[in-house]
């Protein structure tokens, strides 16, 4: 029967670990999801962990805990007072509006507040169920164990830094289990005298062998990894890595740091149908920050009813453009929640899932999809007291989807012709740098377009300088990662002349940028491989893992923003029409002087040395000696431990094998006891008989007393030809139950 104690100081420091245990499970939610705040949790688990350990009965703790979630969903989507009762009808009313969607499990249609009350509740229900097995069952080890298991997954296949949180779990799960064990070994055992003193020596030694171990762990000298990345070698990479693994090629919301070889993926993302081959645009990003992009200025717009809503000039205009209609269909494991179009977007259409709906950002012209609509209740003195329709919190994956869009038909003379009347609001925004940005990249840049008079000759000077100069070499695996503090586009340009899509189209917006050109960085696809055509004559294309791609788009005033292709290997997407006539002849678009370099100086040699030391090697995956050398040592220890304790192992062998006979192979069950008999004390002589045996062991007067009873049972079995009468059986079973428990080595 479940005992109320008053808590000791031991209970409540228990009580501070679990927290800081529970913490780290919430901390990833924030980097991860789109959790805004997280003191909405701490709240629930510190609240629900004093409770459990102040008040007297769990039951009684359940209404304040109830009503501990009522005020954190007041504080967090009402205005009115707590103590009326107008939130609480609306909260009723949504609940009940919601709950037909919970019985059907469409946990996307839910509002806002139907989802964060439920996940409140569950929240509240398993930390009180892990407050009851730690801090009062005291079974904290399972609790530590599933801690750094979580951890470490998420650091493994997330996009989560979890190196902090391991080491912090490792010390707050090792000092909860210290203090747990001294509770639980003073609630048995009285200590008299300097009992505070012992607390604190029981305290102090785990205190002392972690600080010593994680101390040293931390300021040691650590040696880069001997072995690949062992992710990139169970998921099926048969090639050897560098040492900062292998990343694989692929779409990615994460463009912060770019850098490092990556393995090719065939996985296929979806099959396009279309009437042009072209590039398929899914996001821009306009903040470089030395060592990748993130997004600065967003504007975000709802659309709710997507399939009649339609963009005009979204990227470009006053222009030619050509019209082209895709359809896109995705079957395998990789499915974004962005839409992907050819040029400039117009018209979505038969979409699946129809419940979708969009936020679209209007300033980088990517649309993410929602998981359908969503009812937010208005705020206190609305003057309407209807919900607020707007898209869902929860991201949604289309299966299928049709586009309408266009691509621009560029007219020379008027690109040549657009200037640089740049609008204050493109220069705010798009002529960005980091301030640590090395001046050799600006000067470059004004070497390449020096001959170059107007912002598009400038354009196309760089964009063929990375393209055909042959100072630059495509390479995906073989490509190092910049050092601690160096820029991204610095090492490329100077340094390892190598890299794929991410350092040419990356260099050629910021050498821009340093130009007062304004740029931005654009990812999606490239048009992927053409397998077949339809009875249309539309293409059919296959568009995989590996056709993940990055270019450039440039702004011209009376015209928008126009996509360059700076990488050798691909094609570039913007059609050129040729208008441009003059009274002298058409001067091509400048280059560098390449003449005079003969074969490219690279550093008398040094840039030979980096490619040796940065090569992949080609043995293939071998397992170091030391890994070998500790796996025999944990096996001949593991055999030494097997030899000590082979009495134990045995006696535990034979009983298991005891305990599978059924009661009525009373023979069998007999010989096992003696073979028992035989492991723990002496083993029976040749021609010596099995009560000559019993009477010779040297055991105490009950044990001998019982096994001479069993073994006369035997021997009228066996030689007597007789039966247990069914009065002996029960006590031949509970006399041989009492002796196999007694057995010890």
């Amino acid at each position: 029967m479940y005992e109320w104690r008053r808590p000791t100081i031991l209970d409540m420091i228990s009580a501070l670990f679990l927290f800081l245990l529970l913490r780290e499970w919430l901390l990833p939610l924030q980097e991860l999801t789109d959790t805004g705040a997280l003191w909405p949790f701490y709240t629930i688990a510190g609240t629900v962990i004093l409770m459990d350990l102040f008040l007297p009965y769990r039951w009684l703790t359940f209404p304040f805990k109830l009503l501990g979630v009522l005020w954190l969903l007041h504080a967090a989507f009402f205005d009115t007072s707590f103590w009326e009762k107008e939130w609480l009808i609306d909260l009723y009313a949504q609940i009940v509006l919601d709950m037909p969607l919970v019985l059907s499990q469409d946990w996307g249609a839910m509002s806002v507040i139907s989802r964060n009350g439920m996940f409140d509740l569950m929240l509240l229900v398993m930390i009180s169920m892990i407050t009851y097995l730690v801090l009062e069952q005291r079974q904290v080890l399972w609790f530590v164990v599933m801690t750094e298991a979580y951890l470490a997954l998420l650091d493994t296949f997330m996009p989560y830094e979890a190196d902090g949180g391991i080491v912090r779990s490792l010390l707050y799960g090792f000092l909860l289990l210290a203090i747990s064990h001294l509770t639980k070994v003073t609630s048995i055992a009285t200590l008299n005298g300097k009992r505070g003193w012992m607390v604190a020596n029981a305290i102090m030694a785990p205190l002392l062998v972690l600080g010593v171990s994680i101390g040293i762990a931390y300021t040691a000298p650590k040696k880069e990894a001997s072995w690949p990345d062992p992710i990139s070698y169970l998921m099926g990479s048969d090639q050897a890595t560098t040492a900062v693994g292998m990343k694989k090629v692929g779409y990615d919301n994460n463009d912060s740091q770019l850098g490092g070889p990556f393995v090719s993926d065939n996985t296929l993302v979806f099959t396009g149908l279309t009437n042009e081959r072209s590039y398929w645009r899914g996001d821009s990003k306009d903040i470089y920050t030395g060592a990748g992009w993130e997004k600065g200025k967003r504007d975000y717009e709802s659309i709710l009813d997507l399939k009649n809503y339609e963009w005009k000039n979204a990227l470009f205009h006053g222009t030619e453009t050509k019209e082209v209609k895709a359809s896109l269909y995705f079957s395998g494991p990789l499915q974004y929640a962005t839409v992907f179009y050819p040029g400039q977007l117009k018209k979505v259409t038969d979409y699946t899932p129809e419940n979708a709906t969009v936020v679209y950002d209007t300033w980088n012209q990517q649309l993410e999809i929602r998981a359908g609509k969503i009812n937010l209740i208005p705020p206190s003195g609305a003057a309407h007291s209807q919900p607020v329709v707007g898209p869902n919190t929860l991201l949604m994956k289309l299966k299928q989807y049709n586009v309408e869009a266009e691509v621009p038909i560029i007219s020379e003379k008027a690109i040549t012709q657009a200037g640089s009347q740049y609008p204050i609001e493109i220069r705010t925004h798009y002529l960005q740098l980091p301030e640590q940005l090395p001046p050799r990249v600006k000067e470059l840049a004004e070497e390449i377009t020096k001959d170059a008079p107007t912002p598009y000759q400038k354009v196309r000077a760089i964009e063929n300088y990375l393209r055909s100069s042959g100072k630059y070499k495509y390479e995906t695996t073989d490509v190092p990662v910049p050092a601690q503090g160096q820029d991204f586009v610095d090492q490329f340009l100077f340094e390892s002349f190598r890299g794929y899509c991410d350092h040419f189209s990356t260099s050629m917006a910021v050498m821009l940028r340093t130009l007062d050109i304004p740029t931005r960085w654009v990812k999606g696809f490239a048009p992927g491989q053409r397998v077949g055509a339809d009875d249309a004559g539309n293409d059919i294309m296959e568009v995989r893992s590996k056709d993940a791609h990055s270019w450039v788009e440039v702004y011209f005033p009376n015209m928008g923003w126009v996509p360059f292709e700076a990488t050798s290997s691909f094609t570039s997407p913007v059609r050129i029409k040729y208008d441009l006539h003059t009274e002298e002849a058409q001067s091509p678009i400048p280059l560098p002087d390449l003449g005079n370099q003969g074969a490219l100086n690279r550093g008398d040699g040094r840039f030979d040395e980096l490619e040796g030391a940065d090569a992949i090697s080609n043995r293939g995956f071998q397992i170091p000696w030391q890994v070998n050398a500790l796996f025999v040592g944990a096996l001949a220890a593991a055999g030494f431990v097997a030899w000590r304790r082979r009495q134990k192992i045995t006696i535990w062998w034979l009983r298991r094998k005891w305990s599978q006979l059924e009661k009525d192979q009373y023979a069998d069950r007999y010989h096992l006891l003696m073979r028992m008999m035989e492991s723990v004390h002496s083993r029976r002589q040749a021609g010596e008989t099995m009560r000559e045996y019993v009477n010779r062991l040297h055991i105490s007067g009950d044990k001998r007393q019982d096994l001479r009873f069993l073994t006369e049972i035997y021997e009228r079995m066996i030689y007597g030809m007789k039966g247990i009468e069914q009065k002996a059986r029960s006590i031949v079973e509970e006399l041989m139950e009492r002796l196999t428990r007694q057995l010890k080595p």
